[in-house]
């Protein structure tokens, strides 16, 4: 026996009365989960193997099997709506954003979702593999780093000479020059030492003014973040990373503007079509960045160039196709596009560098 919760109103008012009802056996429920009347999310009516309300399916299996299946199908398959929109993203990118502001939603992913998508690819390819250039450390560290090289150098042939020295004393033979080139090595370890620290005093005292905090605009909260970022530059650029990454999105609100300017004349395109081709060109930029990472960093093949190359290509075609312009216009505005661009990135930067400094 089960308890069943029901509605009452026999007193005036909406209560609940907990009835009693047989349970049922296990045949009946597997029955009713293989071959339900009703929707088992939404509870409307089947007509078919399908929900026409919410879109499940009928047929709900309670196995590891079917587990598997869902986790093989979200993983790999995703109703193929992720490969065939970055198929046509690579392939033919005027069409899909024409293609998506025409109507076909369901088809494709949606721009931000597949721009969300990519710029995460972006950060793990990033993080695992590194940008195509290393971040070259600090002066101090670079000049602490060539004189700790030399003076181990120089401590190594120290210690052979005082080794052939000790034989040389063994076998009664002279040692005259072997005492010598030791007097010299021992020479060149000390001017070393001096060397090393009248270095380090001269870049406290050069490197960042005089060692007080820089004076820029007068504010003294900023004045003295931007000297805590000149001292710790690899924090300042880690937290140029961070942001970057949380705050993508905000390439796309930038845009925007200088894109409705661009086609200010053209009344049959709105802020959404505008919204839809920025959002996939994006896309494809942090795609083609992640390929190149991948390419350049872990399979070490060159080919970074291939980027210039490819981005203004692929910009001009999503351009021609998504706007449908002729070649002389698409060629226009794919040049200023670009230039659009750059200046978008460089007012984003500076965004992302002030608020590191803020934080």
């Amino acid at each position: 026996m089960g308890l069943t919760r029901v509605a009452d109103n026999r007193f005036g008012s909406l209560s609940t009365v907990y009835k009693h009802q047989p349970l049922e056996s296990e045949a009946l429920r597997a029955a009713k989960i293989d071959s339900p009347a009703c929707c088992l999310d939404c509870g409307e009516h089947l007509i078919g193997h399908y929900c026409h309300a919410c879109g499940q399916s009928s047929h709900v299996h309670r196995t590891l099997a079917a587990w598997w299946h869902d986790f093989t199908h979200g993983v790999l398959h995703i109703e193929g709506t992720v490969w065939r929109t970055i198929a046509m993203l690579a392939v033919h990118p005027g069409q899909l954003t024409r293609r998506y502001i025409e109507g076909q939603r369901r088809r494709f992913l949606s721009p931000l979702a597949l721009y969300l998508f990519t710029v995460f690819l972006l950060y793990v390819a990033y993080s695992v593999f590194g940008g195509f250039a290393n971040v070259t450390a600090s002066g101090r560290e670079n000049t602490d780093a060539a004189m700790t090289a030399q003076a181990a150098r120089v401590d190594q042939a120290i210690g052979i000479a005082r080794q052939r020295r000790t034989a040389e004393l063994a076998s009664g033979q002279n040692t005259q020059s072997t005492d010598r080139q030791l007097e010299r090595l021992n020479a060149s370890s000390d001017d070393l030492a001096r060397a090393r620290t009248a270095v380090n005093r001269a870049l406290d005292e050069s490197t960042i003014n005089g060692g007080k905090p820089l004076t820029i605009t007068g504010l003294h909260w900023f004045d003295s973040r931007v000297t805590q970022a000149v001292h710790e530059p690899e924090l300042t650029l880690f937290k140029m990373e961070a942001n970057g990454y949380k705050f993508s999105w905000a390439l796309i609100p930038l845009s925007l503007p200088f894109m409705w300017i661009l086609f200010i004349r053209r009344r049959e395109f709105f802020m959404f079509d505008h919204a839809v081709f920025v959002t996939y060109s994006l896309s494809s930029v942090s795609l083609l960045m992640t390929t190149m990472i991948v390419w350049n960093r872990a399979l070490h093949l060159p080919g970074v160039w291939l980027a210039t190359i490819i981005m203004p290509l692929h910009l001009y075609a999503q351009l021609r196709g998504g706007y449908g312009l002729n070649t002389g216009s698409a060629l226009i505005r794919t040049v200023l596009v670009l230039i659009i661009a750059g200046l978008t990135l460089a007012v984003w930067m500076l965004l992302i560098l002030l608020l590191g400094l803020a934080h």
